[in-house]
């Protein structure tokens, strides 16, 4: 077991087995239909949470044991069954990644404890060994970290593009992104005073556009340079 290497997918469109049942099986479907997975669950019964997904027509439902075609076209499978080793070799036969529920040796990759505030995801790994400590982890970024980032990464996406074209030199618009997060922006949104953030951030935009777009300091007219060796 070693799951030590973190990696965000993005799993529009593509298919998503989950097989069988348990207390995470729910909320494992509803996070890949959150991020637009094409989500095929497998098990003759379901909780239901799933049956209402699946009524809604967000999820395809095959009320059947699993089956190897089901494996077919999928990029990642979860699995949760009395015994998920032949669901787990299936996969790793056709490189497809594999989460088995509270069965490591049986896993590809791990979830971590995750905290979301908008597009901020923040995820939290114990490599397996005790998820407790990543769920009391997760618990006090809650507390630090709230809906004011998420509030703010929906700014700075209206502004990233505009930023981009108006300046041009990479490390210029490096210190300005640097400048906008260190500055009180944060304070301003925590305090609900929305309108006075999106004001500063604009100021911060336009001094760094001004400040770039001053010309270059001037060389003196030829007749007018000094002798080198003066």
């Amino acid at each position: 077991m070693n799951f030590r290497y973190p990696v965000f997918l993005d799993l529009t469109g593509k298919r998503a087995l989950v097989v069988g049942t348990g207390y995470e099986i729910p909320s494992k479907v509803q996070a890949l239909v959150d991020a637009s997975a094409n989500v095929l669950y497998v098990n003759e019964t379901a909780d239901p949470k799933i049956e209402a997904l699946a009524a809604a027509g967000l999820i395809e439902w095959k009320k059947r044991s699993f089956e190897a075609a089901d494996l077919e076209n999928c990029m990642v499978v979860i699995a949760d069954t009395v015994d998920n080793s032949e669901i787990f070799r299936l996969a790793e036969e056709r490189r497809i990644l594999c989460n088995s529920v509270d069965d490591p040796r049986n896993c590809r990759f791990s979830f971590g404890s995750i905290h979301r505030q908008g597009d901020l995801t923040v995820a939290i790994s114990t490599s397996g060994w005790a998820p407790a400590v990543a769920v009391r982890l997760r618990e006090k970024l809650e507390r630090e970290i709230g809906p004011e980032y998420g509030t703010l990464l929906k700014m700075l996406k209206k502004v990233r593009r505009e930023i981009t074209s108006r300046i041009a030199d990479f490390s210029a618009r490096r210190e300005l992104w640097y400048r906008i997060v260190d500055s009180d922006v944060l304070e301003l949104l925590k305090a609900g005073r929305e309108p006075d953030a999106e004001a500063r951030i604009r100021a911060l935009i336009e001094n760094a556009v001004e400040l770039n777009s001053l010309p270059a300091a001037c060389e003196p007219p030829l007749g007018q340079q000094r002798n080198p060796r003066e």
